[in-house]
């Protein structure tokens, strides 16, 4: 029976080798400790890799994460899959790279806030632009008046002299009279003897003239002079001493005539006849219709806009094509403080005679035109009430929200922009409230995405730092 071989053994080491050996492995171990922990050559995967250096490696963290939106309702956003909580839509992936708020440009020049979106989805939300033009902007203000008689055209028809009424010619309102044309007769004693005194000086001063006595025509033609001056002070006219004159006979009645060419719009009473006047008693009323006046309401935020000497028209709306040219002759000088409007005056000639005081108009006054003004639509501007946003189309789905600083509203929906916007540029005019909408979503996303971790293997835990305020907290 053989017996089995013995393995051989290795020649025991010697103290210096075993020395030399423990020292080699000990450097070794040491070099490989601090290339893990200095990563000399910035291996991504090694623990002391840098965010940087993992970006190079993988691309963006933000590339790589991916959030999921409601196609309905873009504001909810979340970082699993599932359904909508407002609609029960399924949440879509979504790219999650988004657009940081601010002014200041990237690499690229491109200024950030820029929203970008996919052709399909432009469609899909309506979006329509239009360029910003260059033109003549003038301010309109709209309102309404009512007709009234012109005041500079109003005459009273009264007696400077007392007596008693006994024919009337003119006797209703409404009734169209011509300067001379008599509206009723009179009997005044008092009249009827200073006409008599009148002729008498008449003939006393006659007499005087072949006497060869001087001063006693003197006399005699200054007592004519005064007598004369009487009747024209009382309202006689001028023609009617003339016939006096040449008559040569007292009148009973004296009739008084209208003063001006009008309309009747008032009579003291329908029955004049057997009335007894005082002297300053006001019988008739009578207007010159050949101008009217327009008094309208125009808002307390429009008065910078209306000054006097403005042209202005006044239309009816039983006839809103023909159209009456006008001038604001004056303002008010108050404003109502019910309804915070200031009362204006415009002047419009009334030629054909068919205006009428008490018609209900509308008024239409144009401003100063504004030249090379820049012009957007009205319905581009987004206002929040401290500020006013427009989107401006960059082209190539890149939209740009801009602050705008507006001037004045004119006709056509159209807008004056002092600042903001200039010309040829495109603005959105359909569809701006989605792509604020979305402006506001990648905004979000974009803070989401840049939230840190709630743990970072890679960074150094500090300690808790208590709520300033909290009793307990300690240092």
């Amino acid at each position: 029976m053989k017996s089995k071989p013995q393995a051989s053994k290795l020649p025991p080491m010697s103290r210096p080798t075993m020395i030399f050996s423990l020292a080699l492995f000990g450097v070794m171990a040491v070099i490989l400790l601090l290339f893990l922990l200095w990563n000399p050559l910035a291996l991504p995967y090694l623990p002391g890799a840098t965010k940087q250096d993992k970006a190079v490696a993988h691309g963006p963290v933000e590339s790589q994460s991916t959030v999921y939106q409601c196609p309905m309702h873009p504001e909810v956003i979340e970082a699993e899959p599932g359904a909508c909580p407002i609609c029960g839509m399924d949440l879509v992936p979504r790219d999650a790279v988004g657009v940081m708020p601010g002014k200041q440009e990237d690499e690229s020049g491109e200024e950030q806030g820029t929203v970008v979106i996919d052709p399909v989805q432009i469609q899909n939300m309506g979006v329509v632009s239009v360029p910003a033009t260059l033109g003549e902007m003038a301010r309109t203000v709209r309102t309404v008046g009512i007709l009234d008689f012109n005041a500079d055209q109003i005459s009273w028809v009264n007696t400077k002299f007392s007596g008693w009424i006994e024919k009337v010619h003119v006797t209703y309102v409404g009734q169209t009279v011509v300067t001379g044309e008599t509206l009723f007769e009179i009997y005044s004693p008092e009249l009827v003897t200073t006409q008599d005194e009148y002729l008498r000086a008449m003939d006393y001063a006659g007499s005087l003239r072949t006497s060869g006595r001087p001063e006693a025509l003197k006399q005699a033609e200054n007592l004519l002079r005064s007598t004369r001056e009487r009747l024209l002070y009382w309202g006689i006219s001028q023609d009617q001493i003339g016939d006096l004159e040449s008559r040569r006979t007292t009148s009973r009645l004296l009739p008084v005539v209208s003063p001006v060419d009008g309309v009747v719009v008032e009579v003291m009473d329908q029955a004049l006849e057997g009335m007894f006047v005082q002297p300053g008693m006001n019988l008739y009323r009578i207007a010159d219709m050949s101008s009217v006046w327009v008094h309208a309401d125009v808002y307390e935020s429009d008065l910078p806009w209306v000054r006097a000497g403005q042209p202005a028209e006044v239309s009816f709306s039983y006839d809103p094509e023909t159209r009456f040219a006008g001038e604001i002759l004056f303002l008010y000088p108050q404003v109502s403080q019910e309804t915070r409007t200031l009362k204006i005056c415009v002047q419009v000639p009334n030629l054909s005679g068919d205006l009428r005081a008490g018609m209900y108009s509308d008024v239409l006054i144009k401003g100063p035109a504004i030249h090379d003004a820049v012009l957007i639509p009205n319905s581009s501007v987004l206002r929040s009430g401290e500020r006013n946003l427009v989107f401006v189309d960059l082209g190539d789905g890149h939209f740009q929200p801009r602050e705008v600083k507006l001037g004045i509203r004119g006709e056509a929906d159209l807008v004056q922009v002092l600042a903001g916007v200039e010309p040829d540029e495109l603005v959105v005019t359909q569809g701006q409230f989605m792509l604020d909408s979305e402006s506001r979503v990648q905004e979000a996303i974009a803070q989401f995405m840049d939230r840190p971790p709630l743990l970072d293997p890679g960074a150094e835990h500090s300690p808790m730092v208590p709520v300033s305020g909290d009793p307990d907290a300690k240092d």
